[in-house]
């Protein structure tokens, strides 16, 4: 008889009388293969190395997550990581509190059982006989042997513990919660498991939204544990989050030395697992569909991966060429993508400097707050100018004095030029330790603590060009430039990339000192590539912007359309298919597969009547990861299912599961605009998919009363693609399929006037129950 391990929470006691009723049912009945925690009589407090003990002595897990908790929400990581059938229930009598299920996101992607009471409890579990583990058949990637969870929030811990992974050399892929608010089992399985090392940091009780991310780090800490990676847990104090029942697993890193520590400790670890031969013994046989792997949605995981298989657009080929200073697109358009492919194209080239800089966004709200609120507005945009301007002569020289370290001893042209350099740059006193972050970092605590001390908090402070240089330069700027110069006239070419600057900022609402900060550096990597030219030396910048915050920088600059700017809007079917094509023929030998070829051996071919890769497409907002981020929640249901190929029911499922995520991802970034539409999209629950003008400021009245108006938030609506407007054909646009030409679709609504009828997008409807 199969043995069965039951983890369930203790509180509250409900739960486990009426899980230990159906223990006793099944027992009476001659079923005496499953026994729970509380069967293990363990004395004082739970002892996770007893509990894991049983997981790893069980043939399969049952597990209740009625009440989310920490221990339960291991335990079924570790289950799945040590390949046991897994058989997750929950309570519906229960109210949920704390975090959800839709919140996590883990347990909705890879299913559950509802249940009421001990019978129905019983009769589930007897299905267990039918229930296959869930398929771990990732090979390690040691081009990318890294996982590392992100918290929502860039604290100088958090940038102190990237800072020193990327130290180690290990190339390593996220999760950011800023680009992703959930993240799917499916996914963290498979990253998981092609990762030699992952990197767990907890955060502490006392930071918004610690509950979540917490629970979401146990999950992928009990992958890591049960399949055997290197595992580094930590957290910033020793009084939480973790429970004492895995609290020795933990490692307390308070001060910024125990994460230096902990890091170099942790790289030896994953330097040994690599070299071991054996880590990888275990094959198992995989269908097309478990081979198939899409790649990350976002190009920040696919460094050493993209080139594969990266379309190059002619967006990417009018940047090459240096036609486009701006990059702009919506999240998830690809201009990260752009980023990567066009640095790694360009360092492997000779004679030629990349720098590539993607800062905090964290500090630049804290440098916003501390020091720029406060300042006159003239000689806001002074400072910040400076800034800008110095710190990004500082990483150039940074970067040259680290790249050619060595080439320079054997290179007589370069030999004093060099030595020079290093020379004024060094003369600065500024710490070239850690990674970018943290030297932005360092500069603006140094430039905080000077004017702090001078104004202490002043309103409407104006200060004189030789104050502001104070202030920001701790270098003889003009001989620092000229140096450089002098450096830079015997290389080739010179690219400064910048991308980032908006990531995850702000969340309260885009403020007029925002756009100074992005207006600003524009400004500064302009001055500087003409200060290059000028010279004769091959200079170009590009900065990446996300699309709505381009669009008010157009709209409050006074000399707008003066940079040539890039768009990255996708509005061919084809061309994301083509996307598709090239990602699935990475790991298809039959290299002159066409789209509907390849997609026929992995997925159905209609579902409802409609072809069903138009059908993903047209719920995918056009974007390209978050058609990648549908197909893969589609593909995992498929596979935990053990099905071979996407059925029409796992597309269903997959799309329920994406459009939650969408609901939350959309709603960020409006809120981003404008953080008076908090919530905004949950005003839509439950309604008509289609709304006449009437129906939908209806909806949209609570708004009225903080002082926004209707159309106003009608046309953010339309903007995002949430809202498209029906014509009298019964035909519905939405801003992709007018070109993203704002004009035209406020046009159609301005002709249909009060008759005009609104559509909400498919790809909301399942994560806001709208019925059709």
């Amino acid at each position: 008889m199969d043995l069965g391990f039951f983890a369930y929470p203790a509180s509250p006691t409900v739960i486990g009388a009426t899980i230990e009723s159906a223990i006793q049912s099944l027992k009476q009945q001659g079923m005496n293969g499953v026994e729970s925690w509380r069967a293990l009589d363990i004395p004082g407090y739970f002892i996770a190395s007893q509990v894991l003990q049983k997981i790893d002595e069980a043939d399969y897990l049952l597990a209740d997550i009625s009440n989310i908790n920490f221990n339960v929400v291991f335990e079924i990581g570790y289950a799945i990581g040590q390949n046991k059938r897994v058989l997750i229930f929950k309570n519906k009598s229960i109210a949920e509190k704390g975090v959800t299920v839709k919140e996590l996101g883990i347990f909705d992607t890879i299913g559950y059982q509802e249940y009421q009471n001990s019978s129905e409890l019983k009769s589930c579990m007897l299905e267990i006989g039918n229930k296959s583990p869930i398929p771990l058949y990732k090979s390690q990637n040691i081009r990318q042997p890294l996982y590392v969870i992100e918290a929502k929030h860039r604290t100088d811990w958090q940038i102190r513990l990237t800072s020193r992974i990327k130290k180690t050399g290990y190339n390593f892929r996220t999760f950011d919660p800023n680009e992703s608010p959930r993240l799917p089992a499916p996914i963290a399985i498979d990253a998981v498991s092609q990762s030699y090392g992952v990197v767990i940091p907890f955060v502490s009780s006392n930071t918004e939204g610690h509950e979540v991310h917490n629970m979401r780090c146990a999950f992928v800490a009990g992958l890591a544990k049960g399949m055997g990676r290197v595992t580094l847990m930590l957290q910033p104090s020793e009084e939480d989050p973790i429970p004492l029942d895995y609290r020795d697993m933990v490692r307390i890193c308070i001060h910024p030395n125990d994460i230096n520590e902990a890091i170099a400790d942790f790289a030896s670890e994953v330097n040994s697992a690599i070299q071991s031969t054996n880590i990888n013994s275990k094959t198992v046989e995989e269908t097309l569909l478990q081979k198939i792997n899409l790649g990350a949605s976002s190009a920040e995981n696919e460094i050493r991966g993209l080139d594969e298989y990266y379309l190059k657009t002619d967006a990417y080929m009018q940047t090459k060429r240096g036609e486009a200073h701006l990059v702009v697109g919506r999240k998830g358009s690809g201009k990260s993508a752009i980023f990567i492919t066009l640095r790694d194209e360009e360092e492997n080239k000779k004679g030629v400097i990349v720098l590539d800089l993607q800062p905090d966004g964290y500090k630049l709200i804290k440098f916003k707050e501390s020091i720029l609120r406060f300042l006159e507005e003239g000689t806001m945009q002074h400072t910040i100018m400076a800034f800008w301007e110095y710190i990004l002569l500082l990483e150039i020289c940074h970067k040259i004095l680290q790249q050619d370290k060595d080439l320079h001893t054997r290179n007589h042209n370069l030999y004093e030029p060099y030595r020079k350099l290093a020379e004024t740059y060094k003369s600065g006193h500024l710490a070239s330790e850690g990674d970018f972050s943290e030297r932005m970092s360092t500069l603006i605590d140094r430039i905080t603590n000077d004017y702090t001390a001078q104004f202490s908090n002043e309103e409407n402070v104006r200060m004189s060009n030789p104050e502001v240089t104070n202030l920001v330069y701790t270098h003889d700027i003009r001989e620092l430039t000229e140096d450089l110069h002098n450096y830079l006239k015997h290389k080739e070419a010179l690219w400064l990339l910048f991308d980032n600057i908006d990531k995850g900022w702000p969340t309260s609402g885009l403020q007029k000192e925002d756009l100074v900060i992005v207006r600003a550096l524009v400004d500064a990597t302009r001055k500087i590539e003409r200060q290059m030219v000028r010279l004769g030396i091959s200079a170009k910048t590009v900065i990446f912007l996300r699309n709505d915050v381009y669009e008010l920088l157009v709209r409050e600059t006074s000399d707008r359309g003066k940079e040539a700017a890039v768009g990255l809007d996708w509005t061919d079917p084809d061309l994301l298919r083509e996307i598709i094509r090239l990602r699935l023929l990475a790991t298809d030998s039959n290299q002159k597969d066409t789209f509907q070829e390849i997609w026929g051996k992995i997925c159905v071919s209609h579902i409802r009547g409609e072809e069903s890769s138009q059908y993903l497409i047209d719920r995918s907002l056009m974007r390209p990861r978050f058609l990648i981020n549908l197909i893969d929640q589609c593909k995992g249901f498929a596979i935990n299912l053990g099905h071979r190929a996407i059925t029409e029911s796992d597309l269903e499922k997959g799309l329920e599961a994406f459009s939650t995520d969408l609901v939350t991802d959309i709603g960020y970034e409006i809120r981003d605009v404008n953080n008076k539409t908090e919530d905004l999209l949950y005003n839509f629950i439950g309604a008509n998919p289609h709304l006449s003008s009437l129906e939908l400021n209806k909806l949209l009245t609570p708004y009225s009363d903080i002082g926004l108006h209707s159309e106003e938030i009608i046309d953010l609506l339309l903007w995002y693609g949430f809202l498209g407007v029906r014509h009298s054909d019964e035909k519905i646009s939405y801003i992709y399929n007018v070109h993203y030409n704002m004009k035209l679709l406020k046009a159609l609504v301005s002709k249909g006037g009060d008759s005009t009828v609104f559509s909400i997008n498919p790809a909301f409807w399942k994560g806001l129950l709208i019925e059709v």
